[in-house]
């Protein structure tokens, strides 16, 4: 460890650059999904970003990740995103940037960005990044899981060119993840192991969080095993930037060598099996820093014997599950032993000692700071549908145009919402969700009377939506519209509806995603009545509550989400108008 400071502190006198052991700045982490942090609830799925600060001295680097499923260039920029972080920026930090997966342009999504457009969204950043005093870096997207001899996706819409064209325009930085990921995924390891160990396809029962396994979710989104290899090759490609790169202005390489002298040392990380097997799926030999997450995999299917246990090098016995995750790698090089029934016994590997001088303080990779508040009254109150697990309760949005009523029978829940006769009406849920899906299917329970249909746009996350409603002949007869195809990542994001015509929405009861783990932000997943083997009695939605005729109520909303003082009281007339009592 002392060597290669040493040796760095060296290039970087030669470079002409000062370099300080206890200078403490942020790395703020930009991109999308395959970046962002993920709850526990949807463990293992992870973003590098979640993961690169265990790769940092956390005494002097924090890793803030900014990152959020969904977004591409130009949405991040135009929801005010990259405005708040560079809130956050203080000279000297860090600012990466990744994007490209949600940018290719196909011309059906508002966050697709034409070829032609995509430099002057990317250099946004390196506008903001000079104006502050960071040091940007560009890092280009993976590639997705396209099996053997895969194309690279990215050859098409090149993000990868243009941005070592901006890197070396802005004197930036520039980490070539594309490339290192794809001679992996498609030249160098078996697409079995890929697809398993690195994407998020996961066996039934496999995960706790993931009982019935995931089969199609396998091409773009990462789990853990696959986000810490990306986060070994970023630190490998900002090691080598810092030596062979000399469009890198001199500022951004003073900054780059603070960062490349944080870097944790890496060592050997290696996973054999007691047995051989040319096709046996296992984890990969490594290099990684000592505080990063442990993860180790074997397929016993594929070695064609019984698993045993994995045994350190000590011939410890770590646990007989195949899958070993939830611990932390050693402050040493160490040995790992996938053993099989008629395998030798496990044959102790010998190592050096952890040194505490070796064993800096992890960085966590954080997300920026937020504060929120709910009433429990806005959660779901009844037990869900196994085809519809994840009913929400619309009546009360956190801002909306509108009336939280109760007062037509059929609802459910605490009642729903009418919205105003308005073509700027809308109403605004937060919403979060363990799971991710890439064609979720979402189902909203609506009534109204009325000669016309009543078109809505519905906004579930970072995606837009034209649904059209039917009139339902009766305020007190309700019926569903579907939404198809519906991208849905796991975090906290918002539920918009806004309707287009001056006759307004139509009473909105609830909607349902056909995914589990959906639920009002603040609120609990809804309990599925199938969940519960014992319980075989007829199951519907939701349980239709007597309902008690009462005034309706306006209100109106403050940012916060909370009621504004002086709401009125108003009662129904025919179609839906209203006049004040």
């Amino acid at each position: 460890m002392k060597s290669l400071f040493k040796l760095l502190i060296a290039a970087a006198v030669f470079a002409g650059v000062a370099v300080s052991d206890s200078t403490s700045f942020k790395v703020h982490v930009i991109g999308d999904s395959t970046v962002c942090n993920y709850k526990d609830s949807a463990y293992p799925q992870t973003g590098w970003g979640q993961i690169l600060g265990s790769f940092f001295d956390g005494s002097r680097v924090q890793v803030v990740n900014y990152a959020i499923g969904g977004r591409s260039s130009k949405t991040f920029v135009q929801e005010g995103r990259l405005d708040e972080v560079k809130k956050n920026l203080q000279k000297g930090d860090i600012m990466m940037v990744q994007f490209g997966h949600n940018d290719r342009y196909f011309g059906s999504k508002p966050r697709e960005v034409p070829f032609d457009s995509l430099g002057y969204w990317l250099q946004q950043y390196a506008d903001v990044a000079k104006g502050a005093g960071v040091t940007l870096v560009y890092v280009t997207p993976m590639n997705m899981n396209m099996g053997a001899n895969g194309r690279n996706i990215f050859t098409e819409y090149n993000v990868v060119g243009k941005m070592e064209e901006l890197a070396k325009k802005n004197g930036a930085v520039y980490v070539n993840l594309n490339a290192k990921s794809y001679n992996a995924y498609s030249k160098s390891w078996d697409p079995a192991y890929v697809s398993r160990y690195q994407f998020k396809m996961f066996l039934k029962g496999e995960y706790p969080n993931y009982p019935d396994g995931v089969t199609n979710d396998g091409t773009t989104h990462f789990q853990e095993s696959g986000s810490i290899a990306h986060c070994q090759w970023i630190a490998e490609e900002l090691e080598s930037a810092l030596k062979n790169e000399s469009y890198i202005s001199a500022d951004n390489k003073a900054n780059l060598t603070q960062l490349v002298s944080a870097l944790k040392p890496r060592f050997a990380f290696t996973v054999k099996a007691n047995i051989s097997n040319s096709k046996g799926l296992i984890t990969h030999n490594q290099q990684l820093p000592g505080g990063a997450p442990l993860t180790l995999h074997v397929s016993p299917g594929s070695f064609g014997k019984k698993f045993v246990g994995w045994y350190d090098d000590d011939c410890n016995k770590l646990s007989a599950d195949s899958n070993y995750y939830g611990k932390k790698t050693l402050y040493r090089a160490a040995t790992y032993t996938a053993v099989f029934d008629g395998g030798p016994a496990c044959q102790p590997t010998s190592h050096g000692e952890e040194n505490s001088l070796d064993s800096p303080t992890s960085s966590s990779s954080a997300g920026p700071e937020s504060s929120s508040s709910f009433d429990p009254k806005i959660c779901f109150d009844g037990v869900a549908d196994e085809a519809w697990p994840s009913p929400i309760d619309m009546a009360s949005p956190e801002v909306g145009d509108g009336w939280t009523e109760a007062n037509h029978v059929g609802y459910t829940g605490q009642g729903f919402f009418n919205f105003d006769n308005s073509a700027y009406s809308t109403a605004t849920y937060n919403v979060t969700s363990d799971q991710s899906a890439s064609n979720a299917r979402v189902m909203i329970r609506y009534s109204f009377v009325g000669n016309s249909d009543r078109d809505m746009k519905v906004t579930v996350d970072n995606g837009e939506y034209d649904v059209t409603f039917k009139s339902t002949g009766s305020w007190d007869k309700w019926d569903t519209a579907y939404v198809e195809d519906v991208w849905v990542d796991a975090l906290d994001f918002k539920v918009k509806l806004a309707s287009v015509s001056a006759d307004g929405g139509p009473n909105i009861d609830m909607i349902a995603f056909d995914i589990k783990g959906v639920y009002r932000t603040g609120c609990s997943p809804a309990k599925v009545k199938n969940d519960n083997p014992a319980d075989t009695s007829t199951t519907r939605v939701v349980p239709v509550r007597a309902v008690t005729m009462q005034p309706a109520v306006k209100k109106t909303y403050n940012a916060l989400g909370r009621v504004v003082p002086g709401e009125k009281t108003h009662s129904r007339l025919p179609r839906g108008r209203y006049f004040e009592r």
